[in-house]
């Protein structure tokens, strides 16, 4: 059995050594605070320009909207338009294959104007840019060649 002398010995050296631990903690976290310090005016700054260019955005987005609309129109006025030409089976079916393709666009555009606005819905919401699989940052050239996307490209890799 360890006489008192020893027992208070080894925890003073147990105490010594969490004091330590505890330093060099304290240190790291100094270190750690003092690097947020120094990006924190890159980070403002980023904020301001992220602001500014979500409003060039949404309105590119809005435009968008607006020619798709149009798109979408033409396409379900071809669809209603009958062609009065020859009773030829070949004409009806040249026919028949103009109105399945024109629906089929007519289609994706309503698809494509739906992910549109979803995609202002999210930057009235706050979050557009965010992942919605991961939570992370949709890289900004991302949603720059794509700015209805909604998930960052290791999701969308990994979805596909």
């Amino acid at each position: 059995m360890p006489s008192p002398i020893e027992n208070r010995q080894g925890r003073s050296g147990s105490r010594l050594g969490v004091r330590r631990k505890v330093r060099a903690v304290s240190r790291k976290t100094k270190q750690t605070i003092e690097q947020v310090a120094q990006a924190a005016p890159s980070v403002q700054a980023t904020a301001a320009s992220v602001a500014e260019n979500m409003q060039a955005v949404l309105q590119n987005l809005l435009a968008e909207m607006q020619r798709v609309k149009g798109e979408i129109a033409k396409y379900a006025r071809r669809a209603q338009e009958r062609s009065l030409s020859g009773n030829d089976v070949g004409d009806d079916g040249s026919e028949i294959e103009q109105v399945s393709k024109n629906l089929a666009l007519k289609k994706h555009l309503e698809g494509l104007l739906a992910q549109i606005e979803a995609a202002v819905h999210r930057i009235e919401q706050g979050v557009y840019g965010l992942c919605e699989r991961c939570g992370q940052t949709i890289h900004p050239e991302r949603l720059q060649a794509l700015p209805y996307a909604t998930t960052c490209l290791g999701c969308a890799r990994l979805a596909a």
